[in-house]
């Protein structure tokens, strides 16, 4: 028993020391762990080219797709991504709402998400925003997609995401 004992400290000993040797290679691994584990929790989407990737989508009042949206209500949507420390500050959305056979801009605010807004955030593990996406009343009652991306002051395409959704009353 006394071995066993021994055996089991020289173990856990190796293992604070491996610990202390890779802090940063355990703390890179802790941050890959949180990115899937929020991947996982995150709606189902389809990457539409985004420069970076898009780590967690959350729609209020969906728990899976096609996304229910309520014409005449505004939805919040939040994002986390991955900006790779390169200090993104700026998001100007351009929103779409794709049907069979039509396509319809959407209206967000705040847009841009700047600054001003607080609606971009800086996390350990990358990037938050949040935005409100007004279904009109105009819109179809059918099922389509919502397109969303997220562009740079100089317009470039930072984050894209297609959800599927379905227009109701």
């Amino acid at each position: 028993m006394r071995s066993f004992f021994v055996y089991y400290l020289k173990i856990l000993w190796l293992i604070a020391l491996a610990q202390q040797l890779t802090g940063s290679a355990i703390k890179t691994t802790s941050e890959k762990a949180y990115k899937k584990l929020m991947s996982l929790r995150s709606l189902a989407f389809e990457d539409c080219g985004s420069l970076y990737k898009v780590n967690y989508l959350n729609i209020d009042g969906c728990s899976k797709t096609p996304c229910p949206m309520a014409r005449n209500s505004s939805v919040k949507v939040t994002v986390l991504f991955d900006d790779n420390g390169n200090g993104v500050s700026f998001l100007k959305h351009e929103v779409s709402w794709l049907f069979t056979y039509s396509t319809k801009a959407a209206v967000i605010t705040p847009d841009p998400c700047d600054g001003d807004h607080h609606c971009l955030v800086s996390l350990a593990e990358g990037k938050s925003y949040w935005a409100n996406i007004f279904v009109t009343p105009t819109l179809p009652i059918m099922r389509g997609n919502m397109k969303w991306e997220g562009l740079s002051e100089t317009k470039q395409t930072l984050i894209c995401f297609e959800v599927p959704v379905v227009i109701t009353l």
